[in-house]
């Protein structure tokens, strides 16, 4: 046992300085700190030992300009304009999050559910499907089907499964990629026979899908021995594991929302013709008590393009208000507290407040005329074939803007450094190596 401890303890140790010494500051810009792990986690995997502290420098140098450029865009009150871009970036960091903690069971596999699973590849099934979005027409069709009606033209008139305009024709599938509970529900049905209305719930959307088993089969070929790709077929199946936990996340999140058709065509309207009392209007009800109305998605609506069809729009309004009550959710498991993800919004937060600044202060501020345009073409003009500089104008263009944003670009660092108390720990940066990051999937 005591030989089994001793790389255990050692790994600990190598954890415990590697933190100690990825805490250490070597910087300090107007009064915020750069660490040792912040330029660390931004150093190359395979670092050249020639060029290393050169690559150290310019490392931290660039976030030194980040936090440089975050700086003067809060003093000059950027800010409160970059505000809704950093809540999204929040709500897409915390959201992972709660997909990571969800998901992560899907990572441990037995070895009798590895097997489980391989046998699942060998039997392939023949599938008509119909797919419809609501549990009421599901349940009309399938009593037209026990009645005698012809799967093929209800799955062409009804069905917006991607098979529909093929009659339902699925083709084969080994069982293992027919998501559950539908085949558990396949696995019992004979030729001809079909599934009850099954309720199966992706990413994107909730449906409710009857399946026709028209044959089963042997795989041919069938898989190759479980030995000669265990590991790929293991990260395969993880992955669907993980899929299927969050699947059925999002079949009980759904469950607790309820929209009404008013909110939802106002919001398939071009927004500027939204009225004051049209925004008043419900669109969905969470939870049986939360309302959101039509004014809390008008910046969603707003991002639609105009060639957008209403059923795309209300599409994209639903996804909105899903990753609202996700949000809601990582939250109430203060997943939005925990140090790496702070870590990682505060990152966001420099990196919003960096583009706006850059785009006021250097992108904005650039012009090239087509004067500029001419008179470059004729300094430079043995180097051109064609002697129509309106076929290279915009190529010239776009090397004129470029030479610009570099020179804008260097001449706006160098103010902002020259007005900026930085002080920097040149020891304690070439004492820093880039941390190898433990990676790897719990063994059975």
């Amino acid at each position: 046992m005591r030989h089994l401890l001793i790389p255990v303890l050692a790994a600990l140790a190598m954890v415990a300085c590697a933190g100690s010494s990825g805490r250490q500051v070597l910087a300090v810009v107007n009064g915020e700190k750069i660490t040792a792990a912040d330029v660390a986690a931004r150093l190359p995997m395979n670092l050249d030992s020639l060029r290393a502290d050169t690559v150290k420098k310019q490392v931290l140098d660039g976030i030194i300009t980040r936090k440089l450029f975050a700086q003067e865009a809060k003093r000059q009150g950027l800010e409160k304009d970059a505000e809704y871009q950093v809540e999204l970036e929040q709500k897409a960091l915390v959201n992972q999050r709660l997909y990571d903690t969800i998901a992560a069971p899907g990572n441990r596999l037995t070895e009798s559910e590895l097997e489980a699973a391989y046998k699942l590849l060998e039997t392939e099934a023949h599938l008509r499907m119909i797919s419809v979005p609501d549990e009421s027409l599901a349940r009309r069709l399938a009593a037209e089907l026990d009645n005698g009606a012809v799967f093929e033209s209800l799955a062409v008139r009804y069905s917006t499964h991607r098979s529909a305009s093929r009659g339902g024709e699925a083709g084969f599938r080994p069982l293992l990629y027919i998501d559950e509970p539908l085949r558990t529900r396949v696995a019992v049905l004979k030729p001809g026979q079909h599934t009850e209305p099954t309720q199966v719930t992706d990413a994107w959307q909730t449906a409710w899908q009857i399946a026709l088993l028209v044959e089963t089969r042997a795989a041919n070929p069938g898989p190759p021995p479980l030995s000669q790709f265990e590991p790929e077929f293991e990260r395969r199946l993880e992955q669907l594991q993980r899929r299927e936990l969050w699947n059925q996340y999002m079949t009980k999140l759904r469950q607790r929302i309820s929209y009404n058709p008013e909110g939802l065509h106002i919001l398939s309207k071009p927004v500027d013709s939204i009225t004051a009392d049209e925004k008043d209007v419900a669109v969905a009800y969470r939870d049986r008590a939360k309302y959101v109305k039509v004014a809390r998605l008008l910046p969603v609506g707003a991002e639609f393009p105009a060639s957008l069809d209403s059923s795309m729009k209300q599409y994209g309004v639903r996804r909105a208000i899903e990753a609202d009550l996700i949000y809601e959710d990582a939250l109430s498991m203060g997943l939005d507290k925990e140090p790496g993800v702070v870590r990682q919004l505060a990152a966001k937060r420099e990196d919003v407040l960096y583009r706006a600044l850059y785009k006021k202060e250097v992108a904005d501020k650039l012009v090239v005329t087509d004067a500029d345009v001419l008179d470059y073409f004729r300094q430079h003009r043995e180097n051109f074939t064609s002697p129509d500089s309106n076929r290279v104008a915009g190529m010239i263009r776009n090397r004129l803007l470029a030479e610009r944003r570099n020179a804008r670009e260097q001449e706006y660092v160098a103010e902002l450094k020259a007005k900026a108390k930085i002080t920097i720990d040149e020891a304690a940066l070439a004492a820093v190596k880039k941390e190898a990051t433990a990676t790897g999937n719990p063994k059975r």
